[in-house]
């Protein structure tokens, strides 16, 4: 009995221990290309709207670049509104979370970054919109 709970015990801070490890890695610097495109095709309207948002048609080029606990887009794209920072502090031991953040206008926005560490995919939303953007690492 007393050897299965410290084996369970032993087991339990290992596992403690990977977790640890893990957020660790996760959250080093990384830095590559990327572009962002409308995640179901090119609409000016996005899902029905009527408002069209000439920063949303084009395809979004340019670098993410993850430093401590900040991520920032910055576009090489001639559309403007495409570079974003954001702050990573609520990023799950996994790699992945959902941020907020704010344009030149104040206006909120919502950066969703898919588990895993290094170049990955992650999309961005704005709360007045139905659109959404997959950024996506260039080959």
């Amino acid at each position: 009995m007393r050897l299965g709970l410290f084996l369970a015990a032993l087991i339990g801070l290992a596992g403690a221990s990977h977790i640890s490890s893990a957020a660790t890695s996760i959250s080093t610097d990384a830095t590559w290309a990327a572009v962002g495109t409308l995640e179901d095709g090119i609409s000016p309207y996005c899902g029905g709207g009527t408002i069209p948002m000439p920063e949303w048609v084009g395809r979004a080029d340019g670098q993410v670049n993850i430093k401590g606990n900040t991520l920032t887009f910055t576009s090489t794209s001639p559309i403007p509104n495409h570079s974003f920072t954001v702050d990573l502090k609520a990023l799950q031991p996994d790699g992945s979370g959902r941020f907020v953040g704010k344009d030149g206008k104040k206006r909120e926005f919502y950066v969703t970054l898919a588990p895993g560490s290094g170049p990955r995919p992650f999309y961005l939303t704005y709360s007045y919109s139905s659109c959404r953007r997959v950024y996506t690492p260039k080959s």
